[in-house]
């Protein structure tokens, strides 16, 4: 529980400089902050429960899934022109992938160990 805990405070500051660093937005924003959270989900749920711990997907499925959803999530944000793709958004897309990968595996693997 005190590494599910760490993991997700040090995940935050890294966000938090993150944002500021490279994006220049704060974490509250709205519009950011769905973006940043579909790609935490897709971490959590399809590389950190569904390939890391529970091995329902392979990988190579898992990354198409998460390919096309976020492919998706591009070009919903280039035709409303909310902003426009730059190396800084993909490098923090991967890193709330990551983030959300580590967190699934951590939070299923500690699930199952108390169970």
């Amino acid at each position: 529980m005190k590494i599910l805990s760490f993991s997700f405070i040090l995940g935050l500051v890294f966000l938090y400089f993150m944002n500021m660093a490279m994006l220049k937005t704060a974490i509250l924003n709205t519009e950011w902050s769905i973006h940043a959270g579909t790609r935490f989900l897709l971490g959590f749920f399809v590389m950190g429960v569904s390939y890391f711990y529970a091995k329902s997907l392979s990988f190579k499925n898992a990354l198409k899934l998460i390919l096309v959803i976020v492919i998706l999530d591009y070009f919903y944000d280039y035709y409303i022109e909310a902003y426009h793709l730059n190396f800084q958004i993909i490098l923090h897309g991967i890193y709330m992938l990551v983030w959300g990968a580590l967190m699934g595996y951590l939070t299923a693997s500690l699930r199952a160990a108390k169970g």
